[in-house]
């Protein structure tokens, strides 16, 4: 007879739920991973503007030019900050889906212990059955020569 764990559907949901919010963690490391990239891309394209800056001041100089080119800069600073708190907001989601996962691999894990343990009962009993039954069959050939 073979074993069947009574409660197989909620193991299986508690896999699932783990990998739902393994899923959602991989997507919190995404976010993070897309924001670094556009805070580095915002950085190059400020330093980027200061070098070439540096070099148009030479010669005839417009203050319009310039003006703009500091409030340029500073909008680029802007979004840099704004990234940044996007950033420390992702991070805190990011820590909280961690947290859901450890909880989530805590539940499967007591579930496949439980698993684990009514699997090695079933199989003591069946071993104790069938030892039984062996015993009884002896029991009847012994008592059958015995009559003889």
């Amino acid at each position: 007879m073979p074993f069947e764990f009574r409660f197989a559907a909620l193991l299986e949901l508690r896999r699932q739920e783990r990998d739902v919010v393994g899923a959602a963690v991989g997507q919190a490391n995404a976010a993070i991973e897309k924001v670094n990239e556009y805070v580095d891309e915002k950085q190059h394209e400020r330093m980027l503007l200061r070098d070439g800056s540096n070099v148009s001041r030479r010669g005839d100089v417009s203050v319009d030019a310039l003006l703009s080119l500091g409030r340029y800069d500073l909008q680029l600073q802007a979004d840099i900050e704004a990234l940044n708190l996007t950033l420390g907001e992702l991070i805190t989601e990011l820590e909280r889906r961690r947290g859901k996962l450890v909880d989530a691999e805590a539940e499967l894990k007591r579930f496949q212990k439980l698993r684990d343990n009514a699997e090695l009962e079933f199989r003591a009993l069946e071993t104790k059955r069938e030892h039984a039954e062996a015993d009884e069959v002896t029991t009847r050939r012994y008592t059958i020569q015995r009559q003889r």
